[in-house]
Formats: C-alpha cells, sequence, structure tokens
C-alpha cells in the first residue's frame, strides 16, 4: 500500500524489517540480530543472486548489503550502506543508489565496474530499485510465514483503541 501512495522510503523501511521478524522464527536461540538477519536473508532472500552473469567482479545486492541499508535507513534515517560493514570484497561498492522506477523499469539491481590500469578495479556502483527490494524481501517473507506460522507464536501483543466513537 505504501508503494502505491509513493511513499517509497517508508515501504523501504517496513520490507527491510520482515528478515528481523522471520529471522527471529527461523533462529530463536541465536542472541545476535545481525546473525539471524542475514541467515535469513541468505537462505530465503538472495539464495541465486551472488551467480552474476557478468563476472566475479560485480557487485550485487546480498545479505550484508540488505542489512547495511537497513540499519542506515532505520537507524540514521539515511538509505545508504557503509562500505565498512560490507565483508564481502566485490560488494563493497564506492556508491550505493536506490531507484525509483515506473512500471516498466528494471526488475534487479544494476552494477558498474571500473578498471583502471592493468585492469584493477577502481570503482564499484550498485543501484537497486526500491521496488525491486521490497518486493523480494516480502514476497519472501510471505512465502516464509505461509510454511512456517508456528514459529511465529513469539509475537504477542495487545493494542487498545482509546479514541472516542465518531459518528456523523
Amino acid at each position: 500500500m505504501a508503494m502505491s501512495h509513493e511513499l517509497y522510503l517508508s515501504a523501504l523501511a517496513l520490507a527491510l524489517t520482515l528478515p528481523d521478524t522471520c529471522g527471529k522464527a527461523e533462529y530463536p536461540n541465536e542472541d545476535y540480530n545481525a546473525v539471524r538477519y542475514k541467515n535469513w536473508c541468505s537462505q530465503y532472500v538472495i539464495t541465486d543472486r551472488c551467480d552474476s552473469p557478468y563476472g566475479q567482479d560485480m557487485p550485487y545486492l546480498n545479505e550484508e548489503i540488505i542489512y547495511s541499508l537497513r540499519n542506515c535507513l532505520l537507524h540514521q534515517s539515511t538509505p545508504n550502506v557503509e562500505q565498512s560493514k560490507i565483508h564481502e570484497v566485490r560488494c563493497k561498492v564506492d556508491k550505493f543508489e536506490l531507484v525509483i522506477t515506473g512500471e516498466d523499469g528494471a526488475n534487479g539491481d544494476l552494477s558498474m565496474v571500473a578498471y583502471g590500469k592493468d585492469m584493477n578495479i577502481v570503482r564499484r556502483e550498485l543501484k537497486v530499485p526500491i521496488s525491486h527490494l521490497c518486493y523480494i524481501l516480502c514476497t519472501a517473507a510471505e512465502g516464509y510465514y505461509k510454511k512456517n506460522k508456528e514459529k511465529f507464536d513469539f509475537i504477542k501483543y495487545s493494542i487498545e483503541d482509546d479514541r472516542p466513537n465518531t459518528f456523523l
């Protein structure tokens, strides 16, 4: 619904929280949220994403980039990634960019590598359509939940609406 109202960062922020919940369900005994989050993304969201058809130098959307984006957006209100938090060399991007696309826009991430003298990599870039990232996170979470509803018994809450009823 947020995407349909062009609330792109709100949609992304909400989608980026789904692996937190699903990771807790899948790895209930893991104390570290980062480990749960990245493991769940690796297992359920990006299982086939590292085999770039463009070669082994190209960055791709991996679990560390998604987790870094989550942290930057939710804790600093900055939709970016921290290169220092990425361990996989080919995913240490010099420039990360989110893209708002039309309905006929790209369906996946776009990566670029610039080579310098002696074919040494001098720059890596990754562009990720917000709609695509939201789609893959939401689809993975929905599929996981449908198959594993019993694992979500840790979610217990109560919300009471104390607003007075207003009738016209």
